[in-house]
C-alpha cells in the first residue's frame, strides 16, 4: 500500500502541475491520502506486532479494506461520477481481503466495493444533474459493478478460493 500512496501522491504533484484539478481538488485529494496512510500504516504496526493472532489480522485487513473502499468511493465522486477514471481503485480491497483465504469475506468485500460504486456515481448524477444521461449512469453501474464481480472471480480462481473456505 505504501507503494499505491507514493504513486497517488506523485499523481497528484503532476496533476496540479499542470493545472489539472483545482487547489480545493489538491487539498482533497492529499487529506485522503493522509488518512489513507495513517491507517495503513497502524494496520502494519499493530499487525506486526500480533503475528499469531487470526482474529486480529481479519479484523486489521477488514479495517483496511473498508478504508480503501472509503477512498475509492470518494474517488470517485471528486472525479465526476461516472467519469471517473479511478474504478480500478475498487480492485485494491479485493486484493486485501483476499489475504484471508476466505471467499465468503471476498464476496462481501466484492458487493461493499458494487455498492460503494454505485452510490458515488449515483450522488456525482443527483448532484449535478444533467452532466450525463440517466441510461449512462445505469449502464456504467452494470459495467464496472460486474467487472469488478468478474475481478473478485478470477481472485478466487487463482488462489483456489472456488469451494467454501471457512
Amino acid at each position: 500500500m505504501f507503494f499505491f500512496a507514493g504513486f497517488y501522491a506523485l499523481s497528484i504533484v503532476i496533476f496540479d502541475s499542470g493545472n489539472l484539478i483545482t487547489r480545493e481538488a489538491v487539498i482533497d485529494r492529499w487529506t485522503i491520502l493522509s488518512g489513507l496512510l495513517v491507517v495503513n500504516s497502524l494496520c502494519w504496526l499493530i499487525s506486526a506486532q500480533i503475528t499469531h493472532r487470526l482474529s486480529s489480522q481479519i479484523i486489521l485487513r477488514s479495517v483496511l479494506a473498508v478504508s480503501l473502499l472509503a477512498f475509492a468511493g470518494f474517488t470517485t465522486y471528486w472525479e465526476r461520477g461516472m467519469a471517473s477514471t479511478s474504478t480500478l481503485f475498487y480492485l485494491l480491497p479485493l486484493l486485501i481481503i483476499a489475504t484471508l483465504k476466505n471467499r465468503h469475506a471476498l464476496l462481501t468485500t466484492t458487493i461493499l466495493a458494487v455498492t460503494t460504486y454505485a452510490f458515488a456515481t449515483v450522488k456525482y448524477f443527483n448532484d449535478f444533474f444533467n452532466e450525463g444521461f440517466r441510461i449512462q449512469l445505469w449502464g456504467n453501474i452494470v459495467l464496472y459493478g460486474g467487472t469488478i464481480f468478474v475481478c473478485a472471480w478470477l481472485i478466487m480462481v487463482i488462489t483456489d478460493l472456488r469451494h467454501d473456505s471457512r
